[in-house]
């Protein structure tokens, strides 16, 4: 039976790889659709006032006079060994570039994360176990503040109050551990606003099942059937939650906090390429980025497999 349930699980799991692949696979084709056959990355690379004559050794020097065939064979190939390209705005390779860039980045998502957990399981908690009262009230507030109000605004609030007024953190850039308190905390509100309201949701539900209002009628209080059962019940929840607000870091919050607090990481990298029309240096970021969010959602399965066995293994 033990043996069954292994296999069955190795089997789920090499499923969820081969997904995972394909779509970074599909990603990336996607990718090269729009920067090669929808856009001319001579055209976009260059001056408006450059002659017909330059576009042409710009196409030469970047390979697109080729049949658009082999282009993407060179592509797909030169991905497998970690080869985006070369970007002519530096003049070096694109994929040296983002990765000097993604510890950055990931530095940047780790800290949002942290405080995105940090708040809003204790607030979900608070809200569930004050019900209808001033404290569940209080989150309601701050969820709906939090994720109504933009990250570009949230960090520029935080600026001002936190780095102007008091003092007491950088205004930008990245030099040590304080400096990422603010951009973190830019990311993380929203997030964090977004799970205290599904936590508090789920641990209200469960509340009311019977196993809760056993707990209840025996004498163990409110607090302690929800620390230690209800949450147990929606951790999976929670977890995928996190995730998918991880997704959303990689794919937008980061890119705007990292241009608000000058943060030196993957997607201010990329709105430089975008100024300085540097179109390989744009579909290397996209491509990087696009895997981290793949490799999350893998990684969130995997967790909710984990936390909860009875996930279906489909």
């Amino acid at each position: 039976m033990a043996r069954t349930k292994g296999s069955a699980l190795l089997r789920w799991l090499a499923r969820r790889i081969i997904a995972a692949a394909l779509v970074v696979f599909v990603v990336t084709s996607l990718v090269f659709v729009v920067t090669h056959v929808f856009t001319d990355p001579a055209t976009v690379s260059l001056p408006l006032e450059a002659t017909e004559e330059h576009r042409a050794q710009r196409r030469a020097a970047l390979g697109i006079d080729r049949p658009l065939s082999v282009q993407y064979w060179d592509f797909v190939s030169g991905l497998v060994v970690g080869d985006l390209g070369e970007s002519f705005w530096q003049d070096q390779p694109a994929s040296k570039l983002v990765l000097e860039r993604l510890p950055a980045t990931l530095k940047l998502v780790a800290g949002a994360t942290l405080v995105t957990v940090l708040l809003a399981a204790p607030l979900g908690m608070l809200a569930a176990w004050w019900e209808r009262r001033f404290a569940d009230h209080a989150v309601l507030g701050f969820s709906m503040v939090s994720i109504s109000a933009p990250p570009f605004w949230i960090g520029y609030l935080l600026i001002i109050v936190f780095a102007v007024q008091l003092g007491w953190v950088p205004t930008f850039g990245s030099s040590g551990f304080v400096s990422l308190i603010l951009p973190s905390f830019a990311i993380g509100l929203a997030s964090a606003g977004r799970l205290a309201q599904m936590t508090r949701r789920g641990i209200v539900e469960e509340l009311r099942k019977p196993y809760a209002v056993t707990a209840l009628s025996r004498g163990f209080s409110r607090s302690y059937t929800i620390v230690n059962h209800t949450f147990r019940n929606v951790a999976s929840g929670f977890v995928t939650m996190t995730g998918w607000e991880l997704t959303r870091m990689f794919t937008g919050y980061t890119v705007v906090i990292e241009v608000v607090f000058a943060w030196p990481g993957v997607g201010r990298l990329a709105i430089h390429a975008i100024e300085n029309r540097d179109l390989v240096l744009v579909q290397a970021a996209v491509v990087v980025l696009a895997t981290l969010v793949v490799v999350t959602n893998l990684l969130v399965d995997i967790a909710r497999r984990m936390i909860d066995p009875r996930v279906e293994l489909g």
